[in-house]
């Protein structure tokens, strides 16, 4: 069944929007609304299979979308993509910054590496990635990002389970 929005159909129309983590979750549910309202999807990811799967559905549905593998916490490979898509696609238009990760975990348990981990995602994967679109593509002509967070406030690490408050 084809997806359909209820905001104005080509509010993005001509416009590129890259989406992080774009093969699930937020990410995927995004790219398929912002598709919808035309835009040309650039879709971000770790997993190619993923990738492919929110790559194929979009287009059955109707719209335009491209996809590229890279790990948002390797700088060099962000400022590399960034190049690639602009290369292929020209300006970006937009840019959801929605990839994360987390190692839900007791305090005392935590290592270094799965905290450093999520740091390198969740923060600096996604300071990187919005300052190449910036110095990239949008400096010259403008654009909008937007980055999303995760409330974990229900999250009792302790029992790896989600409560209520």
């Amino acid at each position: 069944m084809r997806y359909q929005s209820i905001l104005r159909s080509n509010a993005f129309k001509n416009k590129n929007i890259l989406v992080t983590g774009g093969g699930s979750g937020i990410g995927r549910c995004t790219a398929h609304e912002l598709a919808s309202l035309g835009a040309q999807i650039l879709l971000v990811g770790r997993n190619q299979e993923k990738l492919e799967t929110v790559q194929a559905e979009i287009i059955e549905d109707g719209g335009l979308c491209d996809i590229a593998s890279c790990d948002i916490r390797d700088e060099e490979g962000v400022k590399a993509l960034v190049a690639s898509l602009i290369e292929k696609h020209g300006d970006i238009n937009g840019l959801v910054n929605n990839a994360g990760g987390r190692f839900p975990s007791p305090l005392a348990k935590m290592s270094k590496n799965g905290w450093d981990a999520v740091v390198d995602t969740n923060l600096t994967g996604g300071f990187v990635l919005a300052r190449e679109v910036f110095n990239q593509s949008m400096e010259k002509h403008g654009g909008s990002i937007v980055s999303i967070v995760a409330d974990m406030w229900a999250w009792d690490a302790g029992y790896g389970t989600l409560r209520r408050c």
